[in-house]
C-alpha cells in the first residue's frame, strides 16, 4: 500500500499537476503537496481510493456537494480548484494549498485551548457551516483533520474547512440493512468521535443539525483536551454517544463560564431539537466568549433561496390582498389535485426518518381530522389519495425545519432516491441526463393527478416541464418536485444541476414551470 502512495510522488496526475510529496494519509485518500505546471501554482490534490469511483453515483454526488461547497466563495472554507478521475480509476481533488497545521495535530500536542482562542476557532468553523448550509450543504463528516488552521491577515488560527462531500462514500460504505458497518464492499470508516447519535442509530441523518453536534464535540474537546465520548471498542463509543451524558466542560475546568459550559452541552444534545438549531445560532452564542460575530457574512446566492424568497414575497402580497396561496390543496380525490400511495408512503417515511417517531407522531396529529385519517391508513401504493395529505410537508418544515422549504424540497430528493430503485448505478449507465429529463412527464403522471405535464424542452443541459390544467396541486408539490428534478438529474450523471420554479400555478400563474440546467 505505501508503495502505491508514494508512487505518485514526481509523477504528473491529469497531465498538469506535478505531485511533490505525501502531506498525509487516511482511510479514504491520500493529500500531496503538488504543482499545476501550466500556471506554477503549488496546490493540494487529494486522491482517493479507487474503489471509491465503483459506484458512479456516489462519485456524482460527491462531485456535487464538493462543488456547491466551493461555490460558497467563503473565506473559511477551502477552494476547489479542479476535480476529475485518474484513468487508474481514483477520483482526485485540487484544492488551495493552506500553509499552517491542522486542527487535529494542535489537540494531540498542545495543552487544552483558553477560551477566547476555542471559542474563535469554533466561530471559524460555524461560519464555514452557516454559509453552505444555506445552500443545502451538510458537512456530515466533520473531524479535527478536516479544519486547518493558517495565519491570514495578521490573525492566527484562521479556519479553513474542507472535505465537503467525502461523507458521500462513508455514507453508501455503509450497509442499507443497518446501523454502521465497518468494512462492507471491502470499505473502511474510522472510529466515529464526532458522529452524532442520529447518525449512529441508523438514521443517516443529513439535517444540519449533525455538524452541529460535531462542533459541540471539538469545541469540548478544544476545552479540556480529550472527546466527551470514549470506548475501548466500536460498541461501546457507540453506545456511550447514544446512552451517556458526558461530564461538563466546567467539572473538569471549574474556571469556564458557566454560560460557555451551557453552550457545549446544548450542542451536545441527543435529541437534535434540542441543540442550536442553526450554525449562526450558535455562532452567535460563542461571540461573547471570542468568537467573531457573522454580521458581515453574505447574501446567499444560490438559486433556491431565492427562488423560496421569491415565493414568500409573493405569498405575502396575495395574504395581504386578502388572497390565501394555495399552499395546502383542498381535499377529496374526485376533481382535485391527488398522490399515489407510493409518493406519499414515500414522503411519510422520509418525514419518519429525518424527524424521528416521537415528533414524527406529533407532526401527524397536528393535522386536519381528515388529513390524519389518509395519513394513519394503510396506504396502498396504486391508489390515489387526497392532495391536501401533502400538506404533512408543509406543516414539518414550518415547526421542525426553519420554514425555508429545504425540508420539503428534500422529501422531493429522497422519493427520487427510491424511485430509481436498488441499483441507481444502473441508471448512469443506461440513461442520460436528456433523457430522464424527457421521462419526467411520465413520472410525473405516475405520481400525481390533477394537470397535464408537458416537457417542451429536452436538449443537452437544459430541461423545461410544464403542468397546466386541472386543479393547482399548491406549493408544496411544485418545491417537492424541484427537489426529485434536482436529485434525478444527478442520480443519471448531470453535474451543476440548477432547477428553478420559473411559476407557480399555487400563486396564480398560469402553469407550474420548472426549468433546469445541467452539464454532461
Amino acid at each position: 500500500m505505501q508503495s502505491a502512495i508514494s508512487r505518485l510522488v514526481g509523477s504528473l496526475v491529469a497531465g498538469k499537476y506535478r505531485v511533490k510529496r505525501l502531506l498525509g494519509h487516511g482511510g479514504m485518500g491520500s493529500v500531496y503537496k503538488a504543482e499545476n505546471v501550466a500556471i506554477g501554482r503549488t496546490v493540494a490534490l487529494k486522491v482517493l481510493h479507487t474503489h471509491l469511483a465503483d459506484d458512479g453515483v456516489t462519485l456524482a454526488r460527491f462531485q456535487r456537494e464538493a462543488r456547491l461547497a466551493a461555490s460558497a466563495g467563503h473565506d473559511h472554507i477551502v477552494e476547489i480548484l479542479d476535480m476529475g478521475v485518474e484513468p487508474s480509476g481514483a477520483p482526485y481533488i485540487v484544492m488551495e494549498y493552506v500553509r499552517g497545521q491542522s486542527l487535529g495535530k494542535l489537540l494531540a500536542s498542545e495543552p487544552p485551548f483558553e477560551v477566547e482562542r476555542a471559542a474563535r476557532v469554533a466561530g471559524g468553523i460555524l461560519a464555514a457551516l452557516s454559509a453552505v448550509h444555506t445552500r443545502g450543504i451538510v458537512h456530515r463528516d466533520l473531524k479535527p483533520e478536516n479544519v486547518m488552521l493558517t495565519t491570514k491577515g495578521g490573525q492566527s488560527d484562521f479556519v479553513k474547512l474542507f472535505d465537503f462531500g467525502i461523507s458521500t462514500f462513508v455514507e453508501a460504505a455503509l450497509d442499507p440493512s443497518g446501523p454502521l458497518d465497518l468494512t462492507p464492499s471491502g470499505r473502511t470508516m474510522g472510529t466515529p468521535f464526532y458522529a452524532s447519535p442520529e447518525q449512529i442509530s441508523g438514521e443517516r441523518g443529513r439535517d444540519a443539525r449533525v455538524d452541529i453536534w460535531a462542533v459541540g464535540v471539538l469545541l469540548y474537546q478544544m476545552l479540556v483536551g480529550k472527546k466527551p465520548f470514549e470506548g475501548r471498542n466500536f460498541p461501546e463509543l457507540c453506545r456511550a454517544i447514544l446512552e451517556s451524558t458526558p461530564v461538563h466542560p466546567g467539572a473538569i475546568r471549574p474556571e469556564l463560564p458557566e454560560a460557555l459550559d451551557a453552550v457545549v452541552m446544548r450542542a451536545l444534545e441527543k435529541d437534535p431539537a434540542q441543540r442550536f438549531q442553526s450554525a449562526s445560532a450558535m455562532a452567535a452564542a460563542l461571540v461573547p466568549f471570542g468568537a467573531v460575530p457573522l454580521t458581515d457574512e453574505p447574501e446567499p446566492t444560490d438559486t433556491f433561496t431565492w427562488d423560496m424568497r421569491e415565493l414568500r414575497a409573493r405569498e405575502a402580497v396575495l395574504q395581504s390582498a386578502g388572497t390565501r396561496p394555495a399552499s395546502d390543496p383542498p381535499g377529496g380525490v374526485e376533481g382535485s389535485a391527488a398522490v399515489r400511495g407510493e409518493v406519499l408512503g414515500a414522503l411519510l417515511d422520509f418525514l419518519r426518518d429525518r424527524l424521528g417517531g416521537p415528533r414524527f407522531e406529533r407532526l401527524i396529529d397536528d393535522t386536519e381530522p381528515s388529513v390524519r385519517g389518509v395519513l394513519r391508513a394503510r396506504l396502498d401504493p396504486v391508489a390515489w389519495y387526497p392532495g391536501s395529505a401533502l400538506c404533512v410537508l408543509e406543516i414539518a418544515d414550518r415547526s421542525y425545519a426553519g420554514g425555508d422549504r429545504r425540508l420539503i424540497a428534500d422529501a422531493g430528493r429522497s422519493l427520487a432516491r427510491r424511485s430509481i430503485g436498488r441499483d441507481p448505478g444502473a441508471l448512469v449507465r443506461t440513461v442520460t441526463p436528456e433523457l430522464l429529463f424527457a421521462m419526467t412527464a411520465d413520472l410525473w403522471r405516475r405520481f400525481f393527478a390533477g394537470g397535464e405535464p408537458k416537457v417542451t424542452t429536452a436538449s443537452r443541459g437544459l430541461g423545461r416541464l410544464e403542468i397546466r390544467g386541472g386543479t393547482n396541486g399548491g406549493l408544496v408539490r411544485a418545491v417537492a418536485m424541484m427537489g426529485f428534478l434536482d436529485e434525478a438529474l444527478t442520480t443519471a450523471g448531470a453535474r451543476d444541476v440548477d432547477v428553478r420554479l420559473a411559476s407557480a400555478a399555487a400563486l396564480g400563474d398560469p402553469a407550474d414551470v420548472y426549468e433546469a440546467t445541467w452539464s454532461s
